[in-house]
This record gives C-alpha cells, structure tokens and sequence, in this order.
C-alpha cells in the first residue's frame, strides 16, 4: 500500500501540486493546482486503481473499500498534509464544490451508520421471528443502541463539520446540542413552532433531532466568527473570551434563525420527495433504481443520501428510497455475471467475480460500474434497466429500509418487516435483469 501512496504521489504531480485530498467510501478526491501536471492515464493503468472520473474539473480516483488505507498511504509521504483536507478549490464548479463538501463531512460517519443500522435490522428480524419481545427491556438496549446515532445526529455532523471548517468541534457540541436538550424540548410543550422570549426577542422552537442543515449551517458560521475572534482578541485571552462570546452569540442564533430556516428546509425537502412518491411509487421506484447507478458514477449521490434519504430515516425510521437504490447494485452485479459467463479472459473473470462479491459483501458498485460498466458500456444499460425492473416491482408493494446501508446480502435484515419478501423479490429480478439484458445486448470487443 505504501508503494500505491508513492506511485500515486507521483502521477497526480507530486505533494506541491495537490491543493486537498479527501475520500468517500471508495474513492479518492484530490484537487489540484495544476491538471496539466496530473497523469491520468497512467493513473488508470495502475492494478490498483478501477478507474477516473475526470470531468468538468472534478477528478476522482477508484480504488474500492480499501481507499482509506491508499489515503493515509498518500497522505504519509506528502510534505503539506496537515492542509490536505481545506485546500484551495475556488477552481472547482458549484455542484462539485457542494458534493466535495457533503463527502468530507459524511464519509467517517458512514461506517457508523452501516453498523447502527444492521444492529436495527437484525433486531427488527427478531421481533419479526418471534425470537424478541418488544417488550422486552433486551429490545429497549438494543433498539436504543441502534437508533442513538441519528438522535444525537447534529452532534456527530458538528464534529465533521467543524474538522472540514477547521473550528472548535467542542464549542459546535455545546451549541448544538442546547438543541436537543431535553429542557430545550421541553419548552415546546409538544407543540412545535412554540414561541419563547430570549432578551426581548422572540424564537420559535422546533426539535432538531437527527438533522443535518442546521449543524453544517451553524459550524461554518462558527469558524468565521472564530477566525474573525481569534484576529481581533489577544492571543491570552482566547481561552477563555472566545468560547463565552461563541456560546453567547450562536446559541440565540441558532435556535432562532438557523434552526427554523434549517427545519423549514427539511421539510419542504421531505414533503416534495413525499409529494413525488405518492403519485406513483411503481414509477419513482424505476426511476431511482434506473439512474442510481448513473448518480454513483459520477459521485452525485450523495446529495439525495445526505439531504433526503438520512434525514427521513432519521425523523421516520424508515425510507423507500434507500430500497429503491439497492436495486442498482444488483443489476451491476448481474451484468458481472454475465460478463463471467461470456468472456474466456482469464483476468476479466477474476475481476467479475471482485466485482460481485464487493456488491454482495460490501454493498459497493464501483468496480462493476467503472471496471465493467463504463469499459463495455451495454453492462452498464443493462444493469440500469435491471435496476428499474427491481425498483418498479418494490414501488409496487410499498417496500421500505429501516436504516441507511447499502445493498447488499449482507444488509439485508435492515429491511426487516412485513414489506421483506418485496425487496428480495426486487434484487432478484434487478439481478437476473441485469444478467440476461447483457446477454441480450451483446458486449462488444469482449475478450
């Protein structure tokens, strides 16, 4: 791996050409300050990498579910690492800047999200079975252990969050989490958009658990007010004065003009996704199973993953989208398959079988998507389509997840319930669609 950071090192132009470098769960994303200095083809060729995505400015490195360790591999032998991850990136178009952004500060929670919420659906699983009483104080501990991530949700989105910003998380905890305060709720009298009085000034309460807008809004207005303190306020004095003027200032604002404006955000954008699912979910289940993978590969999305699918898990429990998206796992995984069976290359078949076990195991597409998908083109239409089939069907039954995973056999019981059946029937058919549609369409320069 440390051989990969310096090879890597190297093709992008050496530790003074990379302006930031961060990653997701299976990609790593520099910027640069000077693209003509990058070698991308060589880059692509190395064994390691799956694949580019080099377009309108954005570059991005397929490595697959190892890319941490190449990140710290990279990161180890680079001379400015500590101003890695706030680099320059003014160069970058607005919705690239925006996705940047969105992976920064959600990517470390992902692994926490995956495992609350197979600990969720495993104990779905066994009240479904019998195994389990609701009742029961066991039920309690583990449904607690499961669910506390998206309760205290700001918190964790303020720790990243003030990391990307470069301000204090600690001052963002004790900000935010005046929001979810038992007496802070406790002042709503269950009754949101309850009015209260703060020196005169009048603030309407709403409950902030589980969501993400105000937390990001809040910490970066916190890192300017910090840097503007820290210019103006003797360096002996920071210790003590920035903190209480911070806790002040934010506290009132963000209870009473972020907050709101971030509630009322969260709900225009779960009641147009509500709107858009309830005119036909036999449709928008085929339309987010087909595109998903098309969303993946260009990294877009994780805009819907963060500003829709997490926050209505975390204020319903549940989402049909999350359901309609694993579909386009396995309709790439099938396409894979299909690719095994076709070709004699001995590689490509090796590499097929990677392919499908990262999905089955991992719940990641990328190397299907980029090493056979992209590559062969008719495996990615065929996946698609696949995709769509499975979606439609689950749209049919009103399938839903119980947590924000990804498909895969092995997060399957976080969609434990009665709606279960539905989605292994879907992942079936988007598996066996992407599987014989390849085979329909043929595969062109196949080895």
């Amino acid at each position: 791996m440390d051989e990969l950071g310096i090879m890597l090192l190297e093709l992008m132009g050496g530790s003074g050409n990379i302006s930031s470098l961060t990653h997701c769960a299976t990609r790593l994303r520099p910027t640069f300050k000077d693209r003509s200095k990058v070698d991308a083809e060589g880059i692509e060729n190395l064994a390691e990498v799956i694949g580019i995505v080099d377009n309108d400015k954005s570059f991005q490195i397929i490595i697959g579910t190892n890319v941490g360790e190449v990140y710290e591999a990279v990161r180890a032998h680079m001379s400015n690492h500590s101003e890695l991850e706030s680099g320059e990136t003014g160069n970058e178009s607005l919705i690239n800047r925006f996705v940047s952004l969105v992976v920064s500060i959600f990517s470390p929670l992902l692994p926490l999200l995956a495992g609350a919420g197979l600990l969720r659906g495993f104990t779905i699983l066994a009240n479904e079975l019998g195994i389990l009483s609701v009742e029961s104080d066991t039920n309690t501990l583990l449904t607690l252990a499961a669910t506390s991530v998206f309760y205290f949700f700001p918190l964790l989105v303020a720790i990243t969050s003030a990391k990307k910003f470069k301000t204090s998380a600690y001052i963002a905890i004790a900000v935010l989490g005046v929001l979810i305060m038992p007496d802070f709720v406790a002042m709503m009298n269950d009754q949101p958009g309850t009015i209260i009085q703060f020196m005169g000034m009048p603030i309407r309460l709403f409950s902030y658990t589980g969501q993400v807008i105000p937390s990001i809004i809040l910490v970066w207005l916190q890192s300017k007010m910090e840097f503007f303190l820290k210019k103006v306020i003797p360096q002996s004095l920071h210790m003590v004065v920035i903190p209480t003027i911070l806790l002040f200032l934010l506290v009132p604002i963000a209870a009473g003009i972020i907050g709101p404006i971030g509630n009322y955000a969260s709900l225009f954008i779960a009641d147009v996704v509500g709107r858009l699912t309830a005119i036909n979910s036999i449709v928008t289940g085929a339309i987010i199973g087909g595109i998903w993978n098309i969303l993946i590969m260009f990294g877009f999305h994780w805009a819907p993953n963060t500003m829709i699918i997490i926050p209505e898990i975390a204020a319903t429990g549940t989402s049909a989208l999350i359901a309609y998206g694993a579909n386009a796992n396995f309709g790439m995984a099938g396409a894979a398959l299909a690719i095994f069976i076709m070709t004699k290359n001995k590689d490509l078949k090796n590499f097929s079988v990677s392919a499908i076990t990262s999905v089955f195991l991992s719940g990641i597409v990328e190397p299907a998507i980029y090493g056979i998908g992209v590559k062969y083109k008719t495996p990615l239409a065929a996946g698609c389509i696949g995709a769509a089939i499975g979606g439609a069907f689950m749209g049919a039954f009103d399938v839903i997840g119980n947590a924000f995973v990804f498909g895969g056999l092995t997060t399957i019981p976080a969609f434990a319930g009665p709606t279960l059946w539905a989605y292994l029937v879907g992942l079936l058919l988007s598996f066996i669609g992407g599987l014989v549609l390849t085979f329909v369409f043929g595969v062109k320069g196949l080895e």
